[in-house]
This record gives C-alpha cells, sequence and structure tokens, in this order.
C-alpha cells in the first residue's frame, strides 16, 4: 500500500519533472527528484571518471525524443546530459529553465518505474541496518514517514535518537525527532506530513488497528489537504493553513460527491464522505 501510493505522496514535494534538469546544488536529476550525477561537489563541472559514472546512470533510463517519439541512443542521451550540466548558471532559476536545453523526455511509465525502484532500494538499505530491520511490520504510516525521511536524505542518514524510538516502536516520540534541515520550502512541508505520519502511526499501535493499511485523519487542516490530494484533488500546498486553494480543493471534491460546495473542510458531510472515499481506497479512518 506504501509503494502503490508512493509516487502520489511525492508529488507535490518533489514535482515530476520527464526531462533533465539540475537541482539547487547543481546535480543532474529527473522524474521525481531522481539523481543522475555522480559528481562528487555541488555546483562544480565533472571529472572525467565522474562524468562516465553520471551518463552509466542516464542512460539505464527509457529516453525518448519528444518530436520523433524515437528512443534516445546513448551518445543523444550523453549530449542532453552535457548540456544540461554546463549550464550550472541556470540551477538557482528551477528545473524549467532547462526544458528548452533537451528534447529527450521520460514517460509517466517510466518515472513510475524509477521511483518505485529507488523506493524499494531505500527499503532494502534500510532493513540492512539494525533500527529498521523490522520495517516491513511497522505501521504503514511509519514506512511513510521514515522513507520520506530517506527521500531527503538518502537512507543512511544518521538520527540517533530518532532510530532508537523507531526501533522501540515509539512512534509518538519518533514524530518529535522526525524533522530535518534546512526547514523550509518543500522540506518543510514534508517534515510536516513526515511528523503527522509517525503520529498516526502511534494511533494505530494504541487502537490495534491493522497495520498494512495506511491511517489519516481529518480532525486537522492538514489531514483534510493530504487526504484530497492522496485521492486526486488539489488542496495546494500541503501546510496545514485553510487557504483559497485548500478551500478550492474542498469544493471540487464536494462537487464531485454531491455535497453543498462550501469549502468548509470540517463540514460533517464533507468528513463522512472523505472517510467513505478514504476507506474505499484502502485507507483508515481515525
Amino acid at each position: 500500500m506504501v509503494l502503490t501510493n508512493w509516487l502520489r505522496f511525492n508529488e507535490p514535494l518533489e514535482g515530476i519533472v520527464h526531462f533533465m534538469y539540475q537541482d539547487v546544488k547543481g546535480w543532474v536529476s529527473t522524474g521525481v527528484g531522481n539523481k543522475i550525477d555522480e559528481t562528487a561537489q555541488p555546483n562544480s563541472a565533472p571529472t572525467a571518471a565522474e562524468r562516465a559514472a553520471s551518463l552509466q546512470l542516464a542512460t539505464q533510463l527509457d529516453w525518448h525524443d519528444q518530436n520523433t517519439q524515437a528512443s534516445a541512443s546513448a551518445d543523444e542521451v550523453a549530449a542532453a546530459w552535457d548540456a544540461v550540466k554546463a549550464r550550472l548558471d541556470l540551477a538557482p532559476q528551477g528545473h524549467r529553465a532547462f526544458e528548452p536545453l533537451t528534447q529527450l523526455r521520460l514517460s509517466d511509465g517510466e518515472i513510475d518505474r524509477i521511483v518505485q525502484q529507488k523506493a524499494l532500494e531505500m527499503e532494502q538499505t534500510l532493513t540492512s541496518r539494525p533500527e529498521f530491520g523490522d520495517f516491513a511490520s511497522w505501521p504503514a504510516n511509519a514506512q511513510f514517514g521514515t522513507l520520506s525521511m530517506s527521500w531527503g536524505m538518502g537512507p543512511m542518514f544518521r538520527f540517533p535518537r530518532f532510530q532508537g524510538f523507531v526501533a522501540a516502536g515509539q512512534w509518538a516520540a519518533a514524530a518529535e525527532e522526525c524533522r530535518f534541515t534546512p526547514d523550509e520550502g518543500t522540506i518543510k512541508l514534508r517534515n510536516k506530513l513526515d511528523r503527522m505520519h509517525f503520529q498516526l502511526a502511534q494511533t494505530v499501535a494504541d487502537r490495534q488497528l491493522p497495520v498494512e493499511s495506511p491511517a489519516l485523519g481529518l480532525d486537522s487542516v492538514l489531514g483534510v489537504q493530504h487526504a484530497l490530494w492522496m485521492l486526486g484533488f488539489d488542496p495546494g500546498a500541503q501546510d496545514g493553513g485553510d487557504g483559497p486553494r485548500t478551500q478550492a480543493g474542498v469544493r471540487s471534491f464536494q462537487n464531485g460527491v454531491g455535497v453543498t460546495p462550501n469549502g468548509a473542510w470540517n463540514d460533517p458531510d464533507t468528513q463522512a464522505q472523505l472517510a467513505d472515499s478514504l476507506t474505499g481506497n484502502g485507507w483508515t479512518v481515525v
């Protein structure tokens, strides 16, 4: 259930990018924050060896020309990677600045494949560490939170207090130790969602609910925002704020289920319909 929802979980935090671009550290990336760059130093040109290692990663992906739809050759992938990497000056401008530099694109299916592969690799690395050895039997919410931290920091992150709490199944305590820095932008949103999922994991454990289905609470704006997003509605940034975009997302859901579109996240009829929709999609409502 966690891996099934993993791409949807990460999309508002990382975005889905079908072409090569540079992240804020000047590393060539694609998909949902998938790094295809082995350059050791951030914002730097690669050595010959680093370039070769990077191209080995890039050519493993199924690139196609967006104009002809023809599969890209290794030389075409290398040329696109070089063109993107050469423009370190564009990194602060965001991924859109790189779109005109290459005609190569990944399909939605290929992005889903590489995201799933990365998640599985992270899980394998995590479970090789003693503190995370029981990961597969944890509440799904705790798996969400831990994989999310790994996505942001890598699965070898070192948070001793957090690691001790998850090893002992103390999810509420882990919720207070899961924040990583810089706590700004999408990392700030990720930190909020991770904390919420660990708190929900504690609720699942306390109530002895099934651990295999992720739980969501609808008693907060953040919980409703996350529920709307996972159900395919756009509430804007999942930040816990009841702003115009969240209200528009609520109205969109209300229109879809035949509830008066008042935009109120805590409307009783809306809450009931959200709970039914979540349950129908394999979630537990707490």
